[in-house]
């Protein structure tokens, strides 16, 4: 088990690429200084080859370098979390050893996606992945784009038969999911549960949830940093005043087709991030001048990465 416990700020890597000739080339350069730029302003671990770092348009060999390069990045200056799901149970065992083996210090699955499996196959699906690893494995949730949710019951039953199963990522978007699954494993047993939608957060920490796996702490991360303090030290007045800009921000993201958003509103705030792989394409107009607009709140709040500022639209 890591060192730190599993709670706090959690940066969901986008994966940065390259534009003109070496398009859709993963640009490392670029990754380095928003993995630097996150780290520096507190976050408390990385996720690799998640949702918004585009895990889907990845192929296997990318998914790999990408978990080593960003460990390699990080210096071991905070815990790297990734995302070693797949369809099938064999394909998400062998990213998982990969994982292991490179140095991973959490693996995070998301649920089967395409096909729907049933309570009793997601049961028996994360079962064999955390039996074949030493690693803390947490389920990721993530109905909208996965097409199965995973049923409080079917977490107890996981963490009935497997001491590693340390928490889950929920981006359900409902909180009353959230805390039921924190109360479906007994509390006597540390279980993170982390919620994907940052709308959710000061909510989520309230009612004893771990924090976030955020997509816009690429964007902003001081701001997601020093809401979890605000909240930590109670400093809750301050703590929902950081929320309401945290909530504007991720409202942003449905503004076009995920992640594209976050990518735009990186490169407006000076942070290199690059295009989605097709067909995900550019973000329009109306929603970059929304954007804008947030960003130039964060700024006012010197909440965005020092040296930087908003581009133009």
């Amino acid at each position: 088990m890591p060192e730190r416990p599993l709670k706090g700020i959690v940066v969901a890597l986008a994966t940065p690429f390259r534009e003109g000739e070496n398009a859709e080339r993963i640009d490392f350069g670029a990754w380095q200084k928003v993995v630097d730029t996150a780290i520096t302003a507190g976050v408390d671990a990385i996720f690799v080859n998640g949702s918004t770092g585009e895990f889907y348009a990845l192929d296997a060999e990318e998914r790999q370098v990408a978990l080593r390069f960003c460990i390699q990045a990080g210096h071991g200056r905070v815990p790297v979390y990734c995302n070693v799901g797949g369809i099938t149970t064999r394909e998400t065992v062998r990213l998982a050893h990969h994982a292991q083996a490179e140095g991973a210090d959490v693996l995070a699955v998301v649920t089967p996606y395409y096909i729907r499996p049933s309570a009793a196959e997601l049961a028996a699906h994360y079962i064999e992945i955390c039996r074949a690893v030493r690693l803390p494995v947490l389920a990721y949730n993530f109905p909208q784009h996965g097409g199965v949710e995973i049923a409080p019951e079917t977490v107890r039953d996981i963490a009935e038969r497997c001491e590693n199963f340390a928490g889950i990522k929920d981006s359900s978007g409902r909180l009353e999911q959230a805390i039921a699954y924190r109360d479906a494993v007994p509390r006597g047993r540390e279980f993170a549960v982390f919620i994907g939608p940052e709308r959710l957060l000061l909510p989520a920490l309230t009612h004893g949830c771990a924090g976030v796996v955020s997509g816009c702490a690429n964007i902003a991360p001081k701001l997601f940093t020093q809401l979890f303090r605000a909240f930590e030290e109670g400093r809750l007045d301050e703590a929902a005043r950081l929320q309401a800009l945290a909530s504007d921000l991720g409202a942003t993201v449905g503004l076009h087709t995920f992640p594209s958003t976050i990518k735009e509103a990186m490169r407006m705030a000076g942070m290199p991030a690059g295009p989605c792989r097709t067909p995900v394409g550019p973000v329009p107009g109306p929603a970059r001048l929304t954007i804008a607009a947030v960003l130039r709140r964060l700024e006012a709040e010197g909440l965005l990465p020092e040296n930087q500022s908003t581009a133009t639209v």
